[in-house]
């Protein structure tokens, strides 16, 4: 099956306006859209497949709040560019509001990209920059409703993050969209569609995660040549080794049991061992730790718990 990013790719990809683009701001949205798909055409790019991740965001954890400066404690990037896809979720859990359907609101097979590069603070234009500051991420936002006549809308204006040499944020983040003014305040709704992908960004800090390459299967990569005359991309997927012990503790090994499926049944933090001591008084790093497991047969949910740290 192909990627997100392959259907961005492919010569025949219909990508639609956004909504809040202001007709007098639209020739400069087209040549924003261009330099950015220059940049997409680039099959250099890693592609990171995060759909357990977004899983875990819109399904397992009830959180409804996210504090970009205490829940996503590493954002160092991992490549100097890189890309992000998950699905659309079809469930939003959350303590304050409960279960919220989402193919109810429209989201139906949809799909979310993001593209994130990291910039030198020095080759950014602007006031005002902390000499803290060791990398500008900037992201920009693909979103595919799962319309039939169209791939998907982009962009949606280019979004800033500026983040310190340990991977924290400095200050807020900003953006610049071509809407017009009075919409301004209402697209800032729009960063809580990066949550995932930056999440997936801290995971990969953790020495308890490991990234797995993973190759399109031959026949539907064949399929895909012959009808677009390119490769369909390799991507990336991280595995979280905490989650399949899990699975196997709660007798994963049945049909349908599966990675994504562990996100349900683990709520988890990030333990941020950098400082101090550090872990057992020796390793200096974040460690993703499970605090809490559904279903164990029992009524009951088993104790916090440390995981192996694996080096």
């Amino acid at each position: 099956m192909a990627r997100f990013i392959d259907d961005l790719r492919a010569p025949d990809t219909r990508i639609q306006k956004p909504w809040f683009v202001a007709e007098h701001l639209e020739a400069q949205w087209t040549a924003h859209t261009q330099k950015v798909f220059a940049i997409l055409a680039d099959r250099s790019i890693p592609v990171l497949l995060i759909d357990n991740v977004a899983d875990y965001y819109y399904r397992a954890s009830d959180q409804e709040y996210w504090d970009l400066g205490k829940d996503f404690p590493n954002l160092a990037p991992p490549y100097p560019m890189f890309w992000c896809e998950h699905k659309m979720p079809k469930l939003i859990h959350s303590k304050e509001k409960g279960d919220t359907d989402a193919t109810a609101i429209g989201l139906v097979n949809g799909r979310v990209g993001v593209l994130v590069s990291a910039i030198p603070p020095s080759d950014v234009k602007g006031e005002g920059i902390p000499d803290t500051v060791k990398w500008i991420l900037w992201c920009e936002l693909f979103v595919d409703y799962g319309k039939r006549d169209v791939t998907g809308e982009a962009t949606h204006g280019a979004f800033f993050y500026a983040i310190d040499a340990e991977g924290r944020l400095v200050d807020c983040p900003w953006m610049q969209t071509y809407s017009a003014p009075e919409w301004n305040d209402a697209l800032k709704d729009l960063m809580i569609w990066f949550n995932p992908s930056l999440l997936a960004v801290s995971f990969l800090h953790c020495k308890n995660v490991r990234i797995d390459e993973n190759h399109v299967p031959k026949p539907l990569a064949k399929k895909y040549h012959d009808r677009y005359g390119i490769e369909p991309t390799a991507y990336k997927t991280l595995v979280i080794e905490p989650l399949k012990a899990i699975l196997k503790t709660e007798g994963g090994h049945g049909a349908g049991n599966s990675l994504p499926q562990a996100m349900h049944i683990c709520r988890g933090h990030f333990r941020d061992y950098r400082e101090g001591r550090g872990l057992f008084g020796k390793y200096h790093q974040l460690v993703w730790t499970p605090s809490v497991v559904r279903g164990t047969g029992k009524g009951k949910a088993a104790p916090p718990r440390e995981i192996e740290v694996k080096v």
